[in-house]
């Protein structure tokens, strides 16, 4: 068995790694994606009302957090479970309240493209996230953390970091910079 050591704290969670093999769960930068998706995740299935605000922080965090996960393969190719459909159904309808608002946005930002900017709907784009998210964090949750790493780090390349990065821009553009 390799050395152990003991870090810091990271939030209140002792972080214990072993050098000939580390495990992924107890590293820092996944202990705080997973806090925060948990928190993103309750956000958007909780009681409370959703502000703007608040999306683009969790989208934020999310964001940063994701571009530090570390770089893991698949252990299997089960894909992603399904979320309850209470959970999702209620996800859904709270999210509901950012449906509509439209933003316009270029796809692929490549200035060597003529591209026609296209539209971009904040709920979509918040529910994709949450829905990509959720169902890395149900598979965390079952104690497999390689594979929800690699999901969380694959979709956030090709699916949900587009939608994060989108929902942003359109917050940005629609609210927050008119706040007073």
């Amino acid at each position: 068995m390799g050395i152990v050591h003991r870090a810091a704290p990271c939030r209140n969670v002792p972080v214990t790694f072993t050098l000939d093999r580390m495990e992924y769960r107890i590293l820092p930068a996944v202990v705080t994606f997973a806090e925060t998706a948990r928190g993103f995740c309750a956000w958007c299935e909780g009681e409370g009302s959703l502000r703007d605000a608040q999306a683009a922080n969790w989208l934020c965090q999310l964001y940063g957090q994701a571009l530090v996960l570390p770089s893991v393969e698949p252990e299997n190719e089960e894909g992603l479970p399904d979320i309850p459909p209470a959970v999702l159904a209620r996800a859904t309808r709270n999210l509901a309240v950012f449906n509509g608002r439209y933003y316009r946005e270029v796809f692929d930002p490549d200035p060597m493209l003529d591209e026609p900017p296209v539209m971009g709907d904040l709920g979509n784009d918040l529910l994709d996230t949450y829905e990509d998210i959720r169902r890395g964090l149900i598979v965390f949750e079952r104690g497999e953390t390689a594979e929800a790493l690699w999901h969380w780090s694959f979709l956030h390349r090709i699916h949900w970091g587009r939608h994060c990065v989108g929902a942003l821009m359109g917050l940005h553009g629609l609210s927050l910079s008119k706040e007073d």
